[in-house]
């Protein structure tokens, strides 16, 4: 049995308007439309795939075969440490609001969470369970606010990783005036490309906007500002997501350093998965140095939020077009680079099993809503 600390009392800051009962649910046929176009995604990806990779599934499954054990291992160590991280970051915040779990606990929430992300068409999605098993009754507004910003520190987190480690490599390459290929024909042409400078600086926009929205969340009069623009927007709901990201990030308003200590544990967060993806990688004898990984991965993981089932399709596709770049030491062949998404995939799918057994056998604590 895990041990679970009873939350603080409610704290007698107002919640304000936007509470886990104020919020519209959508629809059924919103809910069922949703659900089809993230699997039409995942499955159309995946089925792209496999047509174009046809000649070469044969090499593909060779080099699934033929796995060194080894890596492998590490690669499934590294994920283990990404989930146990992970859990830190949230349990950080969490305790910011009075909410005390043991990391134990919220590590196995978090691979439940894992369950509902991965393996489920739906728009649940782990967040919204990993809020329900650490919401005691009344503190809705507290559970969320702490999990929305651990996925908000996450994205900055995230950012800053690739950028830092897009400047180590393109100053060490000399990559700065070079057109790097971006896509190619089937005969090997360049179709499209990009300059090293040029690309460094779209990856320090994201890392810029990023921080800059994170920064509005915390500012009264830049909130305002925004709302006058976008409060009334009705599509995809932005006004209203715009008001519930204020109200839970100001509930963090000098907590200083809980969120600097979840800044630093999210470099940690992308850093794990990035070296589980390079020995999964090394395990079909891949030869890519890690500084790629910690560039692309990242970006992988920004890129996974595109409508699918946890990525399913967008991740394999975008990680086989970036690591068979002929600018890329040690460039991946196709088939090479489908075999390793294949890998990471199935490590994927074994953690997300787990956390649909959690969910199966996980009984919540006493006294949430």
């Amino acid at each position: 049995m895990h041990k679970v600390t009873r939350a603080a009392p409610a704290s007698s800051e107002p919640a304000g308007p936007h509470t886990e009962t104020s919020v519209l649910k959508p629809s059924p046929a919103k809910k069922g439309l949703k659900s089809l176009i993230r699997v039409a995604v995942s499955v159309g990806l995946l089925a792209a795939l496999v047509f174009l990779f046809r000649d070469r599934l044969p090499q593909a499954v060779g080099y699934i075969r033929h796995l060194q054990p080894v890596p492998l291992l590490l690669a499934t160590l590294w994920y283990g440490l990404f989930v146990l991280v992970s859990a830190w970051r949230w349990q950080v915040l969490l305790t910011a609001r009075g909410l005390r779990f043991s990391t134990w606990y919220l590590t196995r929430v978090f691979v439940l969470g894992l369950f509902f992300c991965k393996l489920l068409p739906t728009s649940i999605g782990g967040d919204v369970m990993r809020i329900a098993y650490t919401a005691p009754k009344g503190r809705g507004v507290d559970a969320f606010s702490a999990t929305f910003l651990d996925r908000l520190i996450g994205f900055v987190s995230l950012s800053f990783l690739a950028v830092a480690s897009a400047l180590v490599l393109f100053a060490t390459q000399g990559l700065w005036g070079q057109n790097l290929a971006l896509r190619k024909n089937h005969l090997g042409a360049v179709t499209a490309s990009l300059r090293g400078d040029l690309m460094f600086a779209l990856l320090l926009l994201i890392l810029v906007l990023l921080v800059a929205m994170t920064l509005m969340l915390f500012n009264d009069r830049a909130h305002r500002l925004v709302s006058l623009s976008l409060g009334r927007v009705r599509f995809a709901g932005v006004g209203t997501l715009l008001d519930r990201a204020y109200s839970a990030v100001k509930q963090f308003r000098n907590h200083y350093g809980p969120l600097g200590v979840s800044f630093t544990l999210g470099i940690g967060v992308q850093t794990c998965l990035s070296f589980s993806w390079y020995h999964s990688a090394q395990a079909v004898g891949a030869a890519v140095p890690l500084v790629y990984y910690l560039i692309f991965i990242p970006l992988l993981n920004i890129v996974v939020n595109v409508p699918s089932i946890g990525g399913l399709g967008v991740r394999e596709a975008s990680f086989v077009a970036l690591f068979t770049q002929s600018w890329v030491s040690g460039a991946l062949t196709d088939s090479r680079a489908f075999a390793i998404a294949v890998v990471f995939l199935a490590l994927d799918l074994v953690f997300a099993l787990v956390g649909g057994l959690l969910f199966a056998f996980m009984r919540r604590p006493s006294g949430t809503a």
